[in-house]
């Protein structure tokens, strides 16, 4: 009796340590992360092993064990049926998924987009179209859609606002059938890895909200395109903020006529009601006319102190400041702008 008890004991701790095991293996061969939105692109190489191709999948961090996955992978018979070619896979595959791409055809080349900085959302909406990648409508839909895993609006953002601004200009890799909200959401991956932890830490310092640093941006962006220029024209608008004038920026008006990235005609039309007009209203407009670039926002967030109030953007690229109105007027008139 006493050792068919010791036996049963035995017994039954093999067969825990066992289905430990299994519980183990079973973790390792399940997702890295729950979410599927971080894509990656392997290149299998003609003759390329197993293992090479899983120590790859590792760099990746698209398996959580390399041992198991490489065990898993040789017993579903993939070292036999590996292709190369590239191979779009994401962090959100289990082992199973992963071993039946990898086993499948490969896929084409990614296509490669450059959104310039500075366009707003409408401008970026309609290049896209023009270059068949989806309709217009569709990506005003993702920009204005709010349901984006892990991205959130800045602090000060109002509610309801879409994600205009933080669009940002740059080169994506987009995957043959790509979405206008994938595109979107790289977009916004781009903007926080990018510039969020520096817009967050460096409001304050300028007298801004977050979203307000964002807005700032898009003028200036649209004001002049030198990047030096563009700290020493941040440094007069937030000048004449904090003395409670109004911005008079031309490129706000143009935006509220729908004229967004013409040369203003002179003289410019600036008595008409809209919360753009920065001659008829103090302090920011409710939202960016443009989506800025990295040097824009960085301008906002690093200006260049002057006692100027008033600047004059010219044609040639020049830019004239003045302290005082009668000296602006005076630049204004000399440069033909009066």
């Amino acid at each position: 009796m006493r050792r068919r008890t010791v036996a049963l004991s035995a017994a039954a701790v093999v067969a825990a340590a066992l289905a430990g095991a299994g519980a183990v293996v079973r973790a390792d061969l399940e997702p890295v992360q729950s979410t599927h939105r971080d894509r990656v692109v392997l290149e299998v190489r003609a003759g390329e092993t197993l293992g090479a191709v899983v120590d790859a999948l590792g760099r990746a961090h698209l398996v959580r064990s390399g041992l198991v996955f490489s065990w898993y992978a040789s017993w579903r018979g993939l070292g036999g049926r590996l292709h190369p070619g590239r191979f779009v896979l994401d962090r959100g595959m289990g082992a199973s998924e992963l071993v039946a791409v990898l086993e499948g055809p490969p896929q084409p080349a990614p296509l490669t987009v450059t959104i310039p900085d500075g366009l707003t959302t409408r401008m970026v909406a309609r290049r896209l179209q023009a270059e068949g990648l989806f309709s217009a409508r569709a990506y005003l839909a993702a920009a204005a859609a709010t349901d984006y895993p892990g991205v959130t609006p800045l602090p000060g953002t109002p509610p309801g606002a879409s994600w205009s601004g933080l669009l940002l200009g740059d080169t994506f890799q987009l995957l043959h059938g790509a979405t206008a909200r994938q595109l979107v959401a790289s977009q916004l991956q781009d903007f926080d890895r990018r510039l969020r932890a520096a817009v967050l830490a460096g409001a304050g310092a300028v007298h801004l909200t977050p979203f307000g640093v964002v807005v700032l941006a898009s003028i200036v962006g649209a004001e002049v395109p030198s990047p030096t220029e563009r700290r020493r024209v941040a440094g007069v608008f937030l000048n004449r903020l904090r003395l409670g004038m109004p911005l008079q920026s031309d490129v706000t008006v143009l935006y509220a006529l729908g004229r967004a990235g013409e040369p203003p005609a002179r003289p410019l039309q600036t008595r008409f009601p809209s919360p753009y007009n920065t001659y008829m209203h103090r302090g920011l407009p409710p939202g960016p006319i443009a989506n800025p670039g990295v040097t824009a926002v960085e301008a906002v967030l690093h200006p260049i102190a002057s006692p100027d109030l008033f600047f004059i953007a010219l044609p040639d690229g020049r830019v004239l400041y003045a302290r005082t109105a009668q000296t602006h007027a005076r630049q204004a008139a000399a440069a033909g702008l009066g």
